[in-house]
């Protein structure tokens, strides 16, 4: 009875492997209540499940209380296999939520400094909007805090100086005189970009910290976009949303997995700005680098 169902059926299976499947259960059904840093602390310790704990403890279980297993000969679940596939589906899960908790904090300061303000008659712009600032602040400490938990992560495509200047180079086509705006000029250009470069708006979350970061601020950068075009801008309107996407630009790039992706979701803001003006004059891409410097 010891080396048979004590064993196996008492201590691997009933205590071990249940008591692991419990854990991972709990840790999937956490209710919105909690701290999004918790989130995280949970996404991972079912990681480290994933990786190494429940293979780990299931061979440690077996030495200590080595089984006969021709008195047990059906397969008991769960197995290794089951709990390692579950302890994947739940740092999934968690981390779709926690980018879903965080990204939806990101979109409200958005929303909130695009509604609240009168862009028709807006002043040229002199700086970055403080609420620009702040974004790109709470993206810095969400680095800071993902960092001490997850791999840095690949990124995908070249992160180059001429890609960062992308949306300058865009700025100064729209002020040319040879540009002339109309909704269908926008539409191909956003499709064309989308398809010719292939770029993913929305995807699975890896367990990584770029892939993290990226999911948070593919959320804010959609709330900006979709804040825009609810809205009527000035000539200077559109010049500190000029401001503000170069600023965002110039800071974000660091924190994303595939820069074509944060150029396109910039570019899209900008876009659907001159669609909204009533007086699309671009702002010189010059004066744009300097107001965005520091200081």
């Amino acid at each position: 009875y010891f080396r048979g169902p004590f064993c196996v059926h008492d201590i691997k299976q009933g205590l071990v492997m249940k008591y692991m499947e419990h854990i991972l259960l709990n840790v999937r059904q956490l209710g919105d209540t909690v701290p999004p840093s918790l989130l995280l602390v949970m996404a991972r310790l079912c990681l480290d499940f994933e990786t190494q704990t429940i293979s780990y403890l299931a061979t440690l279980t077996e030495e200590m209380f080595p089984p006969d297993k021709s008195a047990v000969p059906e397969q008991l679940s769960p197995t290794v296999s089951e709990l390692t596939t579950l302890a994947h589906e739940t740092v999934s899960a968690v981390l779709t939520r926690y980018v879903s908790v965080k990204g939806l904090a990101i979109s409200q300061m958005i929303h909130t400094s695009v509604k609240t303000r009168d862009w028709l008659s807006a002043v040229e712009p002199r700086n970055v909007r403080a609420a620009m600032k702040r974004v790109v602040e709470e993206i810095t400490v969400l680095d800071t805090q993902i960092g001490l938990l997850f791999e840095e992560g690949a990124v995908r495509g070249a992160n180059s100086d001429s890609s960062r200047r992308a949306l300058s180079h865009t700025g100064s086509r729209m002020n040319s005189s040879k540009y002339k705006y109309t909704p269908s000029d926008t539409e191909s250009s956003l499709l064309n970009k989308l398809f010719n470069d292939q770029v993913e708006i929305f995807g699975s979350i890896q367990f990584t910290k770029l892939s993290i970061l990226t999911g948070i601020i593919k959320i804010g950068l959609k709330a900006f976009l979709e804040s825009v075009r609810l809205r009527t801008f000035g000539k200077f309107g559109l010049q500190q949303v000029q401001v503000d996407v170069c600023y965002l630009r110039e800071y974000l790039w660091r924190f994303v997995e595939e820069e074509r992706l944060l150029n396109f979701l910039l570019e899209e803001v900008i876009t659907s700005t001159v669609d909204r003006c009533i007086d699309p004059v671009m702002m010189e891409p010059s004066v744009i680098m300097l107001l965005c410097e520091p200081n």
